[in-house]
């Protein structure tokens, strides 16, 4: 027992726990590097050189690390199986009969949908909803002024194209909950540079025909940020001397001044990030509300995303 903690064995232990921890860390905060570490070929090579290098100067540790790498990656590889080849080709060719105007990105799809909804796809040739699902369509489709068929049809239809964290996804962007998130709310800013210009009233702006700039935005950054989209808040800061060209600068907005800067904003539960919803895999975890006065919506949460939030 002694020899096992040694000062030597002290000092391996030690410095298996700080790989750990340092995957760990890595893991954590940045798990682009660990997608491309694992998934691509040159990632493998620059672990297999890494791997290499420690054992040529301690094989021990070479050996640890290496037995470490290969249990990741087969992790990272399990949890990239996504759906069979046959299931995809056949779920391709049906959309080519029936949705020949349609292209449909398998990754994308893959991150959305199980194995056991392609296959109820192939079977039916159309991608399986529930009820509340079809319910919160046929409301929001029948608040559309743009489109009218009839609801049966409408869903089929939909159903044919969009499998349901998709069509859950599309149709958050018509609430408004989803205009926030995508084209943000205008908030007062008492310090605002930006001036209207004379003689043309405020209908213009009241009216949405024109953007007021002495107002600034709060929006979610959807750029910089794809996987991981942070709030940001947009302030006009007048016209460039030289161009006149719409100059302005961007903030980050930290999300527990939220309920403090937008006025109706209030959280239903501790403060967070609404802006995760948006990401390429969405989390809806963050409830909130938000009443927008000068469209009438009223303060209560829209339907879909109650139900997207207690899901």
């Amino acid at each position: 027992m002694k020899n096992l903690f040694n000062d030597k064995n002290k000092t391996k232990i030690i410095g298996l726990l700080t790989i750990l921890l340092g995957l760990w860390l890595v893991l954590y905060f940045i798990p682009e590097i660990f997608v491309l570490l694992f998934n691509t070929l040159l990632g493998n090579s620059i672990l297999f050189i890494i791997v290499l290098l420690i054992f040529l100067q301690n094989k021990v540790y070479g050996l640890m690390v290496g037995i470490i790498l290969v249990v990741l990656l087969r992790f990272s590889l399990i949890s990239k199986e996504g759906f069979t080849k046959q299931s995809e080709s056949t779920f391709l060719n049906i959309q080519t009969t029936i949705n020949r105007q349609n292209i449909f990105d398998m990754d994308i799809i893959n991150q959305q949908a199980s194995q056991e909804e392609l296959d109820y796809f192939n079977k039916h040739g159309m991608w399986p909803w529930s009820d509340d699902v079809i319910k919160l369509y046929n409301e929001l489709q029948e608040k559309n002024p743009y489109v009218r068929t009839t609801p049966d049809d409408s869903t089929i239809h939909a159903r044919t194209i969009y499998n349901q964290a998709a069509i859950l996804r599309v149709l958050s962007y018509q609430t408004k909950e989803g205009q926030f998130l995508l084209n943000g709310v205008l908030v007062k800013n008492p310090q605002s540079v930006e001036e209207l210009p004379n003689g043309f009233g405020d209908f213009v702006y009241s009216s949405g025909l024109a953007e007021d700039r002495t107002n600034d935005i709060i929006k979610c950054n959807l750029v910089k940020n794809g996987e991981n989209p942070s709030l940001e808040r947009i302030i006009y800061t007048g016209k460039g001397g030289i161009f006149g060209q719409q100059t302005k600068k961007i903030e980050q907005v930290d999300y527990n001044n939220l309920e403090n800067i937008i006025p109706g904003f209030k959280f239903l539960g501790s403060p967070c990030n609404p802006c995760t919803s948006m990401g390429s895999i969405p989390d809806y975890s963050c409830k909130y509300s938000l009443n927008i006065e000068d469209k009438k919506q009223g303060a209560s949460p829209s339907n879909l995303w109650k139900y997207l939030w207690n899901n």
